[in-house]
């Protein structure tokens, strides 16, 4: 029976068993939502799949932005068509499952993971959705640097640890007790015992019966370092990266193995209590955790503005680099308990927290071939050519691989999937193969090439060095190569010779070594008659030059890319011998007795200036005027023999800014706080560096006491 209603056709369809009977809109809905069924159900079986690589076997096959994607859009098709929603879909549910050699643990509360923002706007949608739920619009919030590394539950009775377990599935993690003992930032008694009565003053209150409390383990960049030097040394491949080093760490069977392996934790929330709760908020929470004893993160702040919370997740997207640990966002959480529970979870996230996901920093790509090039001393690096992918905010189409003995530690072959890495504004690079899409592939191990692929001379490579070098010094690209270093900021700082131009000059005949760079002034009309260079242009260029020859010593050592100097070295030598006149006549055990100089770089430095060849460079180059003496500021200044660390963000000075500064005043700059260390310089969000320093008792100073200090030992600069 024909009808106009809509509801009466969609109530005719659900009955007809003849699909030619059926509307129009009717069939085209039904292949839309067969469609949705379809790709749902795909949605699903990839993303269990993954969470089994990621989260059972640490053996991820895509990055953390490509797995977002699938999530967001099984999320979007889920919303769209309710109908498809079920109880087992990953949306509703943790992913991963107990790892078969460990007994199982029940959560007695489930551990729920977060939902994820990437944007201001995102963030305040977040907020508007609590505000329409308990209609209020003031929250305190508590911000958190997202360790990258792996959730654990740890359980407490009568003020001593209990058990531990790993997230699992949500439901049920893994019993890894007797590794977490292992790890020495865990307290296994605490400070207090329970006891009735509130805290005081500060000191630890009184202790539940038991009560759970939740954090992250983690390895440090430099203990990541650490392991894979041994195993490099050892002719074991190498490890990725420190997230799946840790959770491989904590499933070791035998505890011995984790205790080695030096792993750390910060514990971010207190889970269930027995009796009564010792606290009202989240940062209370924080606080009285604590003071039992646990370690938390320092960099955990309250804000009451949702605008002040995206700044500070803005912040750290540049800032975390200067962490001795890896994070991938932001955790945010309202901060009143009794709010947290009005708000409720909603499938496997509670509303009361989400987290600034950061751009991802791995995704994985097919490696389509490895090339090789030509650095300024010959060095011959290979390289990744790539399907293009986007990673960390950009889109990469070339890695580095480092070097052979790095090639082929991680057997990384062309043809393979492999993962890729961007960190910051650090080059991309290739952290290694996915190794289960490599099946029964027969891909070949890479070689290097015998001649040099610019000049065609016959490649060197020293016994026990990891480099193949081209040893033709007159190479093009690595005399190109050269003058980009040598006009870089760290050596000369002049302005105009980037990759192309350096190419061109060398490839067209104006500069055939680097004196002749003070030459082109000369050559001014043939210049001209160059596509893309104009008068202004080379007036910059010249102007640049000019300006350079008044760089002091140890600018020019640097730019003169002899093999094994670097700044730090470059500065103990000119402050040491204060001319070029006394370095170059100095004996080899003169130059080896300077303080940081070893046997190799003296070498290195002895040869370089008592070669026929660079020695006319350096006469000529005195010849066109650039100076061949140091600072008297720096060889005698007043902060010689201080060893100086910064760590935060500082208003004064940039980061290089300072570390400048430093060194021009005789101090040097290193990266890690030890007792050696003079005093810490820090800013805002020092961090580990800052809590190391303290537990050393070195001495830490602010900007305002760093410029105080300077100024009661005469400095008169602005």
């Amino acid at each position: 029976m024909a009808t106009s209603d809509p509801a009466d056709a969609s109530a005719d369809a659900a009955t007809s068993t003849d699909p030619h009977d059926l509307p129009d809109e009717v069939v085209e809905a039904g292949h839309e939502y067969e469609a949705a069924r379809e790709r749902v159900e795909e949605l699903r079986t990839r993303i269990r799949y993954h969470d089994y690589r990621y989260y059972t076997l640490a053996e991820p096959e895509i990055g953390d932005s490509q797995y977002d994607a699938l999530m967001r859009e099984l999320r979007t098709l889920e919303e769209q068509y309710p109908e498809l929603l079920e109880p087992d879909s990953p949306t509703q549910r943790v992913a991963g499952e107990p790892t078969a050699g460990f007994a199982v643990v029940e959560h007695r509360e489930p551990m729920l993971s977060l939902s994820n923002v990437f944007e201001r706007d995102e963030l305040f949608a977040w907020r508007q959705r609590m505000v329409r739920l308990v209609e209020r619009e003031e929250f305190r919030y508590v911000c958190e640097p997202k360790i990258d590394g792996l959730a654990i539950s740890l359980v407490y009775r009568n003020g001593r640890f209990e058990y531990g377990s790993t997230r699992g599935d949500g439901l049920r993690g893994e019993d890894i007790t007797s590794n977490l003992r292992t790890i020495r930032t865990i307290p296994l008694v605490l400070n207090g015992a329970p006891a009735d009565g509130p805290p005081v003053d500060g000191e630890p209150s009184a202790l539940p019966a038991a009560f759970e409390v939740r954090g992250e383990v983690y390895l440090s960049k430099e203990e990541f370092r650490r392991l894979n030097e041994q195993r490099a040394e050892a002719g074991e491949q190498l490890y990725m990266n420190p997230r799946n080093t840790a959770a491989g760490s904590l499933r070791q069977l035998d505890p011995r193995v984790t205790a080695t392996r030096r792993l750390n934790l910060f514990v971010y929330q207190l889970g269930w209590v027995e009796g009564d709760r010792p606290v009202t908020s989240h940062s209370e929470a924080i606080a009285w955790l604590r003071s039992l004893g646990f370690p938390t993160n320092p960099l955990t702040e309250t804000f009451d503005d949702i605008e002040q919370v995206a700044a500070f997740c803005e912040g750290w997207v540049d800032r975390r680099e200067a962490l001795d640990y890896d994070i991938d966002g932001v955790v945010i959480k309202v901060d009143d308990l009794a709010t947290q529970r009005a708000l409720g979870v909603v499938g496997r996230e509670p509303r009361w927290a989400t987290a600034w996901k950061f751009p991802a920093e791995q995704a994985v790509t097919r490696l389509k071939a490895i090339q090789v090039s030509v650095g300024r001393t010959g060095v011959l690096t290979p390289f990744a050519v790539l399907e293009p992918v986007f990673v960390g905010g950009v889109t990469v189409s070339m890695a580095t691989l480092h070097n052979l003995d790095h090639l082929r530690g991680l057997d990384i072959r062309a043809g393979d999937d492999v993962i890729v890495q961007r960190a910051g504004d650090v080059i991309p690079q290739v952290v290694g193969p996915v190794l289960s899409q490599r099946k029964g592939r027969d891909l070949p191990v890479f070689e290097m090439p015998d001649a040099c692929p610019v000049c065609g001379t016959p490649v060197a490579h020293d016994e026990g060095d990891a480099a193949y070098y081209c040893p033709n010094r007159a190479c093009p690209t690595k005399l190109a190569r050269l003058i980009e270093h040598f006009t870089s900021r760290g050596a000369l700082d002049i302005e105009g010779f980037g990759e192309e131009r350096s190419a061109m000059l060398v490839g067209r005949g104006f500069v055939s070594s680097l004196a002749d760079l003070y030459d082109l002034p000369e050559k001014r009309e043939a210049l001209l008659e160059v596509d893309k260079i104009g008068a202004k242009t080379l007036d910059l260029m010249f102007a640049e030059l000019e300006k350079s020859k008044q760089q002091p010593l140890h600018r020019l050592l640097i730019a003169l890319g002899i093999r094994h100097v670097g700044s730090e070295t470059a500065r103990a030598l000119a402050r040491h011998f204060g001319s070029m006149q006394a370095l170059r006549h100095a004996a080899l055990e003169e130059i080896q007795a300077v303080d940081g100089i070893g046997p190799i770089v003296a070498e290195a430095v002895y040869e370089y200036l008592h070669d026929e060849e660079y020695a006319a460079l350096v006469d000529a180059l005195a010849a066109h005027g650039l100076r061949m003496d140091e600072d008297v500021a720096a060889r005698g200044g007043i902060l010689e023999g201080e060893t100086i660390v910064i760590t935060g963000s500082l208003d004064r000075w940039s980061r290089n800014e300072i570390e400048e500064f430093i060194k021009s005043l005789g101090g040097k700059v290193t990266g890690s706080v030890s007792k050696k260390t003079s005093f810490v310089v820090a800013g805002d969000g020092g961090g580990s560096k800052r809590d190391k320093a303290e537990a050393l008792g070195v001495e830490i100073q602010d900007e305002s006491g760093f410029v105080g200090l300077l100024r009661e030992r005469g400095w008169t600069g602005e």
